[in-house]
C-alpha cells in the first residue's frame, strides 16, 4: 500500500472503531451507502439472510464427522484466506475436520503478516501430502475447479460448497452462494456467522482472530471500501466489535519490500503512455516478487492524465504476468482482458477482472527455449504491445 492508501485505511479503521458498541450491532445498523428500508422490507431481507445461512449450515450438517478440504485457488489473498478460515470455523461446529490448502506461494508482505500474526493454519499443497481421508471439499472465493489440489483428492470426494462474489459461472455443488452484488467473499461468510449458529463472542481469542481476518479481507478486496457494497458495510460494522484493530493496522500497513520497490522503479522508467493509457513492461521478476507487478500498477494509476494502467513482466521464465488498473467508466477489466488474450486450448481465459482491476497470466511456452535473455524480453514485449 502507498502512503495515501495507508492514511485512508487508518481513517476507515477509526470510523469502524467509533461504530463499535458494547453489544454487537444488529442488521438494522445503517452505514453510508446502505439504503434505508421500511420495516417490512428489512424483515424480508433478514429472513433471506437467515435462510441462506441455514441452508449453508444444513449442507455442512450432512458432512458431520468427515474430513473436508477447503481450497484456495491461485495466489492466496486476504479475502480467500479469511473466507477459508471462516468456513473452517463454522464447519468445526459440525465436527468436521478441516484442512485449508493452497497451491501458489503467499508472496505479498501483508498476506504473509495476516497468516503469521493471526496464526492461521494453512498448508501449501505438494504431491506428498496425504489427502486419502478427505471426503469432501469446499471452494472459497472462486468457482474454478482446475486446481492440482482437486486432482489429488480421492475421486469420491464431493464438492460440498462454493461461496464467491465474482461473476457467476454456474458451477454445480451441494451448496452454491455466488453474489456478484458483494464486494468480498468475507462479507458473505460474515453473514453466515451473524445469522447462523456460530455467532461471534466478545473476548474469545479465536473469534477475535477470525473477525480481524474477515475485516481485513473486506478492506482489501473492496479497495478500502471504495468498491464496497451494502453487504460489506453491514459485515464491517458487525465485525468491528470483535476485531483487534491494533493488530489489523499492523497487518495492513506492512512495508513494501525492497524488490517490490525495484519493480516500481523499473515500471516508472519503462512506462509508455498512449493518450490516457499507461503500459509498462518490467522485465524479469522472481516468483516471490510477483506482487510487485500489481503494486506498481496501483501506484502508476495515480499519475495525472492516466486512467488505465497495464504493468507486466516475465515471472520465473514460466509465465507473463500482468496487472490492469483503471478509473475509466468505459473500460471493463474482465471483458478487456478476455477480449485481448482469449483462452487456452481448454477454453479457459488467460485472465479476467472486476470493477476496477484485472490480471492475466500467459505461459511463456516455447519461447522459454530462447537462451538470449534480452532477445526473449524483446520478443515478449513486442508481442504484448501488439496485442494491446
Amino acid at each position: 500500500m502507498d502512503e495515501g492508501s495507508l492514511e485512508e485505511l487508518a481513517e476507515q479503521l477509526d470510523k469502524l472503531q467509533e461504530l463499535s458498541l458494547d453489544e454487537p450491532p444488529g442488521p438494522e445498523l445503517l452505514l453510508p451507502g446502505v439504503k434505508k428500508f421500511s420495516s417490512g422490507e428489512e424483515e424480508g431481507k433478514t429472513r433471506r439472510r437467515k435462510s441462506r445461512a441455514e441452508a449453508f449450515h444444513q449442507t455442512l450438517a450432512k458432512h458431520r464427522g468427515e474430513k473436508m478440504a477447503i481450497i484456495i485457488r491461485g495466489f492466496p489473498d486476504p479475502d480467500s484466506i479469511a473466507s477459508a478460515l471462516a468456513h473452517k470455523f463454522i464447519a468445526e461446529k459440525f465436527d468436521i475436520e478441516c484442512i485449508i490448502l493452497y497451491n501458489e506461494d503467499i508472496s505479498h508482505q501483508s498476506n504473509k503478516a495476516l497468516v503469521k500474526k493471526l496464526e492461521i493454519e494453512i498448508i501449501q499443497f505438494n504431491e506428498d501430502l496425504d489427502l486419502s481421508e478427505v471426503a469432501s471439499y469446499a471452494l472459497v472465493d472462486t468457482q474454478v475447479c482446475d486446481s492440482p489440489i482437486i486432482d489429488a483428492l480421492p475421486k469420491e470426494a464431493k464438492l460440498c460448497s462454493v461461496v464467491d462474489h465474482h461473476k457467476n459461472l454456474a458451477l454445480k455443488a451441494e451448496f452454491v452462494d455466488v453474489r456478484e452484488n458483494a464486494g468480498s467473499t468475507s462479507a458473505i461468510y460474515t453473514e453466515y456467522l451473524q445469522y447462523g449458529i456460530a455467532e461471534l463472542q466478545m473476548g474469545n481469542v479465536e473469534d477475535t482472530r477470525l473477525a480481524t481476518a474477515l475485516l481485513y479481507g473486506i478492506i482489501s478486496d473492496t479497495d478500502n471500501y471504495f468498491l464496497a457494497k451494502p453487504i460489506d458495510f453491514r459485515a464491517a460494522a458487525y465485525l468491528s466489535s470483535f476485531a483487534d484493530m491494533d493488530l489489523l493496522r499492523v497487518i495492513a500497513t506492512q512495508s513494501i519490500s525492497a524488490r517490490a520497490m525495484d519493480i516500481l522503479e523499473r515500471a516508472l522508467e519503462k512506462k509508455e503512455i498512449y493518450e490516457n493509457y499507461l503500459i509498462s513492461g518490467v522485465g524479469f521478476v522472481r516468483e516471490e516478487d510477483r506482487d510487485g507487478i500489481a503494486q506498481a500498477a496501483d501506484y502508476l494509476l495515480r499519475r495525472e492524465g492516466v486512467d488505465t494502467v497495464i504493468v507486466y513482466g516475465i515471472v520465473d521464465y514460466k509465465t507473463i504476468d500482468g496487472s490492469l488498473r483503471t478509473l475509466s467508466n468505459t473500460v471493463d477489466p474482465d471483458k478487456f482482458i478476455k477480449d485481448l488474450f482469449g483462452t487456452n486450448e481448454n477454453g479457459k481465459p488467460y485472465g479476467g477482472g472486476r470493477a476496477d482491476k484485472g490480471a492475466f497470466q500467459i505461459p511463456v511456452g516455447i519461447f522459454v527455449k530462447c537462451d538470449d535473455r534480452e532477445l526473449l524480453w524483446q520478443v515478449i514485449k513486442r508481442t504484448i504491445e501488439n496485442i494491446i
